[in-house]
């Protein structure tokens, strides 16, 4: 019986080594983290206007995707696109931010509408909107970023409010055709695939268990 055992043992062994060279071999992901702007200070508050994606990125930095989301994306004029984009962080230390699209610029420590101060805002010159802001910020980590420090400002749409319904092609004083939009939500982190872990965790379980019989 015990001689089961040992071999039960060397098996598993076997298994967690092989194991631990599937886990050296598996693409590593890396880990991020979506939060979504859903206040406003002209549009009805509780509707994610847009999105706002962080990545952890090899070179030791983060790199930053917002997006404008259907319900602007639905009420698009001409030249349509976000102009401004603030956001603090924890640390207040940075390497710099890269990678902005041509005619943006960084300022520091400017208001956002009514949603008080932001420690960097990103400003499109001119009529260098865009509905999808793409940049790095090096020298940073996920967790210098709070989702309530966020802010964008809209510009170029038709919005009117008539019945608590939204309608474009509004004109006069009862249409709005920009707004400043803030954070409420964020999702949940998922830095790497929990099924891999699972396997190797459990074959070291099952190693443990039978060295302890042997």
């Amino acid at each position: 019986m015990n001689h089961y055992i040992r071999t039960a043992g060397r098996f598993l062994q076997y298994g967690i080594f092989v194991s631990v060279l599937i886990l050296a071999a598996a693409p590593a992901r890396a880990a991020s983290v979506s939060f979504f702007l859903d206040q406003s200070n002209k549009l009805p508050d509780g509707v994610n206007y847009l999105s706002v994606s962080l990545m952890d990125n090899d070179t030791g930095g983060v790199n930053i995707l917002v997006k404008t989301l259907d319900p602007l994306n639905r009420i698009a004029g001409d030249r349509f696109g976000i102009q401004k984009f603030g956001f603090g962080l924890s640390n207040g230390d940075f390497e710099e931010i890269t990678d902005l699209p041509d005619g943006w610029k960084v300022k520091h420590d400017k208001r956002m509408d009514g949603f008080g101060r932001f420690d960097f805002q990103l400003q499109g010159k001119g009529w260098a909107r865009t509905d999808e802001l793409s940049f790095k910020v090096s020298g940073v980590s996920l967790g210098n970023f709070d989702p309530l420090f966020f802010a964008a400002h809209v510009a170029s749409f038709e919005w009117r409010n008539i019945g608590d319904e939204r309608h474009s092609l509004c004109s006069g004083k009862d249409c709005l055709t920009s707004a400043y939009f803030t954070s409420s939500m964020s999702t949940t982190p998922v830095p790497i695939p929990a099924a891999v872990w699972l396997f190797g965790s459990g074959l070291i379980g099952l190693v443990a268990v039978a060295r302890r019989k042997a």
